[in-house]
């Protein structure tokens, strides 16, 4: 299985190994190509983030005034930054990891800021920013003041949603009734075609994982998405997205939250459908963590099934 890997750009699948050498020359050149392709752009940073956040010292040298750079630095800081804390919730982050955490997430801003001022019309520096407000506990507000920004440039912005989401999770500035107005917002007002509906399904997971305390895992998710309620929303949801659907480099994970949800509720023909396209490429935390510690296991798992495998 392909972790972490649930989009669609093979020239960024060529660049990410030699990044990760500290080739660099090659993930600058495909954030600058992405210029104007606010989704390509948008997987492009973050998947190159997470490549180079072990060498922002070099990214840094590089950065000087060059917006695209400036963009790929704060937000290979961000991820590294985020690395350090973990997904734990914070009673369980220790002081002095909390301290490194913020020490190296204070220095992504900068460059951040630099990059939206130098390319006004680019809503991804936006969406990164969304993670180092979160992380660096700047409050509700100042969440909300980035959201306008990102809308701004683009409404629809997939990464964007997906990082709002986060932030309106109850255990970060909102509650399960925000999270979820939101996420059915984004659904009904998502062009036809546009994999963003997927954002209901990324709702409905953040909820069940967060509920379920005590009940395993599989029964849990059987319950909740079982629910009747639940299972026509996401209907609805993803017949919007499937109805004239285009090419999108998140369709993958859009296809993931939707197929994993309809697996789980029994509605086998529906996930069949959806995660027969998804081949091996597994995204690295929900839907498939919702049920266990070991995603891509259990992944496939529901491929055989679903007899697809």
């Amino acid at each position: 299985m392909r972790m972490g890997k649930a989009w669609e750009d093979p020239a960024l699948d060529r660049a990410l190994p030699q990044v990760r050498t500290g080739r660099l020359e090659h993930g600058l050149e495909l954030i600058k190509q992405a210029r104007g392709d606010h989704e390509l752009r948008a997987l492009r940073v973050v998947e190159l983030a997470d490549a180079a956040a072990a060498h922002t010292a070099s990214l840094s040298r590089q950065a000087q005034d060059d917006p695209d750079a400036l963009l790929w630095l704060g937000a290979a800081r961000v991820k590294h930054a985020w690395q350090i804390r973990g997904g734990s919730y914070a009673k369980y982050v220790g002081a002095k990891r909390f301290q490194s955490f913020w020490q190296v997430l204070d220095e992504a801003e900068a460059p951040l800021r630099q990059a939206a001022q130098a390319l006004p019309d680019d809503p991804v520096p936006w969406d990164q920013l969304q993670w180092h407000a979160m992380g660096m506990s700047a409050g509700r507000d100042e969440l909300d003041d980035i959201w306008k920004e990102l809308t701004a440039r683009d409404p629809h912005l997939y990464t964007g949603h997906y990082s709002r989401t986060q932030a309106l999770c109850e255990k970060w500035y909102g509650s399960r009734h925000e999270l979820l107005a939101f996420a059915r917002e984004t659904a009904a007002s998502a062009p036809t075609g546009d994999p963003v509906t997927a954002m209901l399904a990324l709702a409905h997971f953040e909820i069940a994982w967060d509920e379920n305390d005590d009940t395993p895992a599989q029964e849990f998710l059987e319950g909740y998405f079982g629910d009747p309620a639940v299972a026509d929303e996401l209907s609805r949801a993803a017949d919007r997205w499937r109805d004239g659907s285009r090419p999108h480099p998140r369709s993958l994970d859009a296809a993931h939250l939707f197929g994993a949800a309809f697996y789980f509720g029994g509605h086998l023909r529906r996930a069949q459908e959806l995660l027969s396209e998804t081949g091996r490429r597994v995204p690295e935390i929900l839907p498939w963590s919702a049920a266990s510690l070991t995603p891509g296991r259990r992944y496939a798992r529901a491929l055989r099934d679903l007899g697809l495998t």
